[in-house]
């Protein structure tokens, strides 16, 4: 497995990974991952039962103008420390499969052409068509990419000395990616659609998932607990959008966990608490304290872990009708859905959950019982199915492939 990101650098794509390299191991398979080394972190180490590589890649040591420097994400095009590690690995070991998660996926095509492997990638974003990975111009969200478009969103994101060259590698990588990899996984079939799977590239959508032993058969929400938002603080992550929501009064206390970025509001007062970036284990513990969960995404999110993990914990739902969440939660069920970027509709709807105690512990339950069809039981079996077609030259089963 090949992934920029693994805990304990912080989450929803890094903490799949996790899951699914362990309910792999755990169901019979030897399981290695490869990543990138956060500082003072390279090596070979074990992840309870997975094998876990820390590369340091070249890109590490150029002065590459990282917005986070702990978190030195892999670039569209290979790595040449990064990809000579993969390539060691496979040159030494009997490996059925490479199962990359992003960009670094640059990095194994190589390496796996010449070791006969087939490549999975699954999409957790829209970086297979998009330079932001985002799929928005402004505040909008983008009807597809185009040369000089994407020129200028990249330019506007990375910065006018990056952002064209980001945006010209990663066109460049598009194409290798439609050659040589062998499926995709989309996330949601809204990933499929935006980044032109269909008719063009094999791939079968694969919802995030979460641990069995995540859902909590009994839980309910608590009527006096705060509200609480997990997630980047960003104006993408519709934080903006929360806090005015929640200013025009009448809600419980907010509290928000992740990360603050460069543009988060630092207007934050009243009844906002920021708890900051937290640990997965204090992620769930902060849920069940909640009267609900908020994901208010301006972006079109591709599958939101955290919607899982709130209805596994019976927690209602309140999100934005954008990306994937539209097929996580059920309307009026598990939660309410709202227009993106819409701060009144926002706002009433939280209102609507809080004023209506008994509402919200139907919606809890309903969404224990929905959390289910997203556990690892019922959706690792669907990777597992794919690997073994790929592994036996043959495309994936549910007529997605391209016609010959």
């Amino acid at each position: 497995m090949v992934t920029q990101f693994y805990p304990p650098v912080a989450g929803g794509q890094e903490q799949h990974v996790r899951n699914l390299a362990k309910h792999l191991a755990v169901r019979g398979h030897d399981v290695e991952v490869v990543t990138i080394a956060n500082e003072g972190s390279a090596g070979t180490a074990r992840d309870d039962v997975v094998t876990l590589h820390r590369v340091r890649t070249t890109a590490q040591r150029l002065p590459v103008p990282y917005s986070d420097a702990a978190r030195p994400h892999a670039m569209p095009v290979p790595d040449p420390a990064f990809r000579s590690a993969i390539g060691r690995l496979l040159a030494e070991g009997d490996f059925d499969i490479v199962h990359a998660h992003d960009w670094s996926v640059s990095s194994a095509l190589g390496p796996a052409a010449k070791a006969d492997v087939p490549v999975v990638l699954t999409q957790h974003d829209y970086s297979h068509v998009c330079a932001t990975k985002r799929l928005m111009r402004g505040d909008e969200v983008c009807d597809g990419p185009a040369p000089l478009k994407c020129v200028r969103c990249a330019s506007a994101w990375y910065g006018p000395l990056m952002g064209p060259g980001v945006a010209a590698a990663n066109a460049l990588a598009h194409r290798a990616r439609s050659r040589h990899v062998d499926a995709f996984i989309p996330v949601s079939s809204v990933v499929a659609v935006n980044t032109k799977l269909p008719g063009r590239s094999p791939y079968v959508v694969v919802p995030n998932f979460i641990p069995d032993d995540l859902v909590q058969d009994g839980a309910a929400p608590h009527p006096q607990g705060p509200i609480v938002f997990i997630g980047d603080l960003s104006r993408d992550k519709g934080i903006d959008v929360l806090l005015g929501a929640h200013r025009r009064g009448g809600l419980p206390r907010l509290v928000l966990a992740g990360r603050a970025l460069e543009h988060t509001p630092l207007d934050i007062a009243g009844e906002v608490e920021v708890r900051g970036l937290l640990d997965h284990a204090s992620v769930m513990e902060l849920m069940a304290t909640a009267c609900l969960v908020v994901v208010p995404s301006i972006v079109p999110d591709c599958c939101p872990t955290v919607v899982l993990e709130a209805m596994a914990v019976g927690r209602p739902v309140v999100a934005a009708a954008s990306g994937g969440i539209v097929d996580l939660v059920d309307d009026g069920v598990t939660g309410l859905l709202v227009p993106p970027a819409d701060t009144s509709a926002l706002a009433a709807a939280l209102r609507a959950v809080v004023d209506d105690p008994r509402r919200a512990a139907d919606m809890g339950r309903a969404g224990l019982h929905r959390a289910r069809q997203f556990t690892a039981s019922a959706v690792v079996g669907r990777i597992e199915a794919l690997y073994e077609r790929l592994h036996a030259g043959l495309p994936p089963s549910d007529g997605t492939a391209p016609p010959a």
